[in-house]
C-alpha cells in the first residue's frame, strides 16, 4: 500500500512537470504571436501564466485570428485633412520624403519624379494615386519637425520586414544625393530619418557612399579581402578591423560567435539579392545589396578566423 502511494505521487509529480512544461511553451509561443501582431507580449504572456492551462491553450486559436495591430498617427495628423482615407505607409513616405527635398530650401521636378518613381515600383499603383498624396506631401514639408511620427508609423507596419526599410532608406538617401546635390541640410534631415526608422549610422553610411560610388568594400577599405595582400588602407591593427567588421555585423566588438552567427544569418536573409527581387524593389537597391552580401561575408569570415580561433 505504502509502495503504491510513492508511485502515484511519482507519478503525479511527473504529470505536474509535464503540465508546466507545456503551459511555459504555451505562454512563450502567446507572447511570440503578441509581439508579431503589434501587441505587448508581456501583458499576453501574463495572462496566458495565470489562467488554467486549457484555457490558455485556447488562447493560441484565439491569436491567430486576432488582426494585427498597426500604429497610429498622433491625432493631429491622424485628424488632418491631408491623410484622411490615405494609405498610412505612402502618406508617410511622401511626408519625409517632403522633408528631405524642402530642407535646401526647394523642391525640384527631379526630386518629385524620384519620388514618384519609387512609390509606383515599389506598391505598383498608378501616377494619377500618387498624386492623390500631393497634401501629405506638401504637409512633411512645411512640418520637417513631425518626421519622428512618420518614421514610427513604417517602423511599426514593417517591423518584421527590414527589407522594406532598407529599400525605403536607400531611395531617401539618393533623394538627398540627388544629381550630385551634398547640400548639409538635406543630408542631416535624411541621417535623422534614417536613424528613426531603426538603422545603424554604419548602414546610413553604407548607403550613402554606395550613391556617391564610393566603395566601402572590406576588402579594399581595410584590406582583408581575396585581392589583397596583407593588412591596407589606414585599418592596420586586428583590433580597428574586429571593431569595423563587427560594425558591419551590428555587434559588439567583444561579442560571441554565436552572436555573431546569428547577426550574419539575420543580415544574409535582409539583404539576400533574391528575396529583394522577390519585393520588387529599385534595381539600384539590389546592385546595393549585393555588395553589402560582400561585407557581410567578409565581415563574418574575418571575425571567425580571429575569435574562432580562441
Amino acid at each position: 500500500m505504502y509502495l503504491l502511494e510513492i508511485i502515484g505521487s511519482i507519478l503525479g509529480f511527473g504529470f505536474s512537470l509535464f503540465i508546466g512544461f507545456i503551459k511555459l511553451i504555451i505562454v512563450i509561443v502567446i507572447a511570440a504571436m503578441a509581439a508579431f501582431k503589434g501587441y505587448n507580449p508581456w501583458i499576453f504572456a501574463i495572462g496566458a501564466l495565470i489562467t488554467p492551462w486549457p484555457i490558455s491553450f485556447l488562447l493560441v486559436f484565439l491569436m491567430s485570428s486576432l488582426p494585427k495591430k498597426f500604429p497610429k498617427f498622433p491625432s493631429h495628423i491622424r485628424t488632418h485633412s491631408a491623410f484622411e482615407g490615405k494609405n498610412p505607409v505612402i502618406a508617410s513616405i511622401m511626408a519625409l520624403a517632403a522633408m528631405i527635398a524642402k530642407a535646401d530650401g526647394s523642391v525640384s521636378k527631379e526630386e518629385i519624379r524620384y519620388i514618384k518613381d519609387f512609390i509606383i515600383k515599389h506598391f505598383g499603383i498608378s501616377a494619377q494615386e500618387v498624386n492623390d498624396y500631393a497634401d501629405c506631401f506638401d504637409y512633411g514639408k512645411n512640418h520637417p519637425e513631425e518626421y519622428l511620427a512618420f518614421a514610427e508609423m513604417i517602423f511599426g507596419y514593417y517591423r518584421t520586414r527590414r527589407d522594406y526599410v532598407l529599400a525605403l532608406a536607400y531611395m531617401l538617401v539618393g533623394l538627398a544625393l540627388q544629381e550630385g546635390d551634398t547640400s548639409r541640410e538635406k543630408e542631416v534631415q535624411a541621417k535623422k530619418i534614417i536613424l528613426a526608422l531603426g538603422l545603424s549610422e554604419y548602414e546610413y553610411q553604407a548607403i550613402r557612399m554606395a550613391h556617391l560610388g564610393q566603395s566601402q568594400g572590406f576588402g579594399q577599405g581595410y584590406g582583408y579581402g581575396s585581392n589583397q595582400q596583407g593588412f591596407s588602407g589606414g585599418y592596420t591593427s586586428q583590433e580597428d578591423l574586429v571593431k569595423k567588421y563587427s560594425e558591419v555585423l551590428g555587434v559588439k566588438e567583444d561579442a560571441s560567435m554565436s552572436e555573431i552567427k546569428r547577426a550574419y544569418r539575420k543580415l544574409v536573409k535582409e539583404y539576400h539579392p533574391d528575396k529583394l527581387a522577390a519585393d520588387s524593389v529599385p534595381p539600384e537597391y539590389i546592385e546595393f545589396a549585393n555588395k553589402k552580401i560582400r561585407d557581410i561575408n567578409e565581415a563574418y569570415e574575418y571575425l571567425e578566423k580571429v575569435k574562432g580561433s580562441k
